[in-house]
């Protein structure tokens, strides 16, 4: 990843994120990824509940592909990396790579698509897109 282009979003592992033996259980990391999303996009001022109420958008899950490459456990801190690796009008790709220190736990690509107020595709706004597009090019 382009370490200009990407937003860092810190998290510590708790209790409630791990199984029995303390290891974080494999659904969080999807939960670590949509918080390091939002805050990725609320770091550009589009958070969603303000994309929903002024445009009449939401941004919804498509696709995701995640490739568990090691494990984090109770009490870790762990650093989701994010990014638009793609984006067109109608959706966009972000790629997140989760760390424990230096170390790679898990990666994913997300599929991310525009939604309107009566659940059908739709074109992001173009001050939405713009700003996203300027992210995606820095």
């Amino acid at each position: 990843m382009d370490l200009k282009k990407v937003h860092h979003l810190s998290i510590r592992v708790y209790y409630e994120d791990t199984d029995a033996e303390g290891i974080v259980y494999h659904s969080k990391y999807l939960n670590f990824a949509e918080r390091a999303r939002t805050e990725f996009l609320r770091s550009y001022n589009l958070d969603q509940s303000t994309i929903e109420k002024k445009y009449g958008l939401i941004f919804v899950v498509k696709l995701i592909n995640i490739d568990y490459v090691s494990i984090a456990c109770l009490d870790d801190y762990l650093c989701i990396k994010t990014k638009i690796s793609k984006l067109n009008k109608v959706k966009m790709i972000f790629s997140q790579l989760i760390y424990k220190r230096k170390n790679l736990v898990a990666k994913l690509e997300v599929t991310v698509c525009c939604l309107d107020k009566n659940r059908k595709v739709a074109r992001m706004n173009n001050q939405i897109y713009a700003t996203l597009n300027k992210q995606e090019r820095e």
